[in-house]
Order: structure tokens, then C-alpha cells, then sequence
């Protein structure tokens, strides 16, 4: 099949921005095919590969505003970095996603191809869900703001073992950090309630699954409904309550009464003692004394393969 050939007065302008150390690298073979999926769909293509830590925001944000269309390789974390940079630039645009990180929990839930040209191809077609966007204080997270016991390991566990392995990482990773759990004093305030007390583990989440290692319950998860799902686990002081916890947490039926569950569009969550590190889609942040959450209904539109998206495709 002849290709057609585009002059640059024709063309729609895409950026692609590609996180070059993601999951297993394996996209370097598929990148000029990804490519030319794009120019087949009538862009001219400029890509650019992140440099360092945030620098895909950085750059969304630094030159977003000038492409028709942005569309972004990487692990969870960088797409939700190029989709806070687009809305810092005040671009209000739908984002090509193609999943290439170690575990892809966002990609998996909204029905993204693990394939890169076809996710490539259904990033160049134009079909739009619209999805709850989260901010957590001064940035934006897309599926989930966590902290505590069993989310840490998302950036603790080495690279090249969660490239190895995936998900089986995060896990083996968690029991090895069983026996250091700690609980910090929090006061979270939510739907006019405030629960108080300690706790290990914390997660405001938009997704059925908490980095391969927590499942919520089936049939919670409306991910378009104005609110988050909350997971909030006690201290856990006795092995009957560590053994219900980790059952929990792993099948998503909460039989354990040190599990505190609910749903909710703002979440304020303040650390008494010592603040707990959190991570935004899988990367790190910082501890704070005092985080607020909001849930911005359907504020993120994302291009999905057709059968995803019932809407017709975008011009």
C-alpha cells in the first residue's frame, strides 16, 4: 500500500512525548511504526524523549498549546504528568496514551492495547471517554493518591525488578516489608464525617486496583461518577488482624474490621504525627502535613480504542 505524502501546510501537528527508561523498553523497536501510524492519520510528528524526573510535565506544559494533538508513551506516571502540563498550559484537549510502564492499572481498566502501534493507532483515531481527574493540592493525579504499607513499594521496588516480573514485584516486595509497617496518626474529613486514629495505609483511588496489590470490592468502582473510592486500613496489632487485612486487601472482599471504606468527592487528610510519602500514579511524592482532594468529574478525556467509547470520533 502507498503511503500518501503530507506537506507541512496540510498537516495537523502531533507532539509525542516518550519516557525512554519505562517498563521494559521494548517500545525502540515499535517507535517507527508508531510513528508512521500517525502519519497515516495526517499528522507531522515531533517526538520528544523525557529527560528526568517531571520533565514530561515540564515540557507539555512548556509547549502543549502549539500541537493539535498530544500523545504520550510511558507508565502511569507519565501520563498523568503530560495531563497535569496540558492543563497547566490551559490546553483543554483529550490525551493519546500509549501504556508502556511495568504495570499499566489505568490502561488495563479503561480497555487501552497492550499492543503499541495498535494503542498508537487508537490514539491517532480520535475516539474520547471522559473520565474523573483527580487533584491532590498544587498537581493532578489520574487513578490514585496513596500512602502507607501496601502502595510504597510502587517506587521502592528496583526498576529492572519491576520490569522483570511486574506486578509479582510489588508483592514480593510487601511481604518483605511486613514486619516494618508503622501506623501514623491521621484525621481524614470526608462527606461531613471525620475519622481519626492510626493507620497504616491509606488510598483515594479511581481504579479496581491499587498497584497489583489491593483489589476493591467488584461493582464499586463508576469511574465517571464525581467521586472516589476511599481505602483506609487501622493499625493492625494482632495476626488475626493482619491475616483478615492482607485477605482484604488482595480479593477485594472486606471482611477485616480495621478496614475503613467509602466513597466520596473531597477528601481532606491531616497528619498528626510524622507525614507519610505518598505516591501519585505510581510515583513519588513527598510527605505534606495537609492534603486536599478533589475529584473533577470527567475532566479527562483520553482517546480509547472504538469499542471503548460509544461517542462518535472527534474531528
Amino acid at each position: 500500500m502507498k503511503k500518501k505524502v503530507f506537506l507541512e501546510k496540510d498537516c495537523k501537528k502531533l507532539l509525542f512525548i516518550v519516557n525512554p527508561v519505562a517498563g521494559r523498553k521494548l517500545f525502540k523497536r515499535a517507535l517507527p511504526e508508531m510513528i508512521q501510524a500517525f502519519m497515516d492519520a495526517g499528522y507531522l510528528v515531533t517526538t520528544y524523549l523525557t529527560q528526568g524526573p517531571r520533565d514530561a510535565e515540564r515540557y507539555a506544559a512548556l509547549c502543549g498549546a502549539d500541537y493539535d494533538r498530544v500523545v504520550c508513551l510511558g507508565g502511569d506516571g507519565t501520563f498523568a504528568q503530560v495531563v497535569t502540563g496540558l492543563r497547566r498550559c490551559g490546553k483543554d484537549m483529550a490525551v493519546g496514551y500509549i501504556p508502556a510502564g511495568s504495570s499499566n492499572d489505568f490502561g488495563s481498566l479503561h480497555g487501552l492495547s497492550s499492543d503499541l502501534v495498535e494503542a498508537a493507532h487508537d490514539a491517532a483515531a480520535g475516539h474520547v471517554k471522559q473520565v474523573d481527574l483527580g487533584t491532590f493540592n498544587d498537581t493532578n493525579f489520574v487513578y490514585i493518591a496513596a500512602f502507607g504499607a501496601f502502595i510504597a513499594t510502587s517506587y521502592a521496588t528496583p526498576q529492572d525488578l519491576k520490569n522483570a516480573l511486574g506486578r509479582p514485584a510489588y508483592f514480593l516486595d510487601v511481604m518483605r516489608e511486613l514486619p516494618r509497617i508503622r501506623a501514623e496518626k491521621l484525621r481524614i474529613t470526608a462527606n461531613g464525617k471525620t475519622y481519626e486514629g492510626e493507620f497504616i495505609f491509606g488510598a483515594v483511588t479511581n481504579n479496581t486496583n491499587v498497584s497489583g496489590i489491593v483489589s476493591l470490592p467488584e461493582g464499586t468502582v463508576i469511574t465517571d461518577d464525581g467521586e472516589f473510592e476511599v481505602v483506609l486500613i487501622e493499625n493492625l496489632t494482632t495476626l488475626p488482624e493482619l491475616s483478615d487485612a492482607v485477605y482484604s486487601v488482595l480479593t477485594g472482599d472486606f471482611i477485616s474490621q480495621q478496614i475503613v471504606f467509602f466513597h466520596a468527592s473531597e477528601v481532606t487528610i491531616e497528619f498528626l504525627g510524622t507525614p507519610m510519602d505518598w505516591t501519585l500514579d505510581g510515583e513519588y511524592r513527598k510527605g505534606e502535613k495537609r492534603v486536599q482532594i478533589r475529584n473533577l468529574q470527567k475532566a479527562l478525556h483520553v482517546y480509547v480504542p472504538q469499542e471503548a467509547a460509544p461517542e462518535e470520533p472527534l474531528p
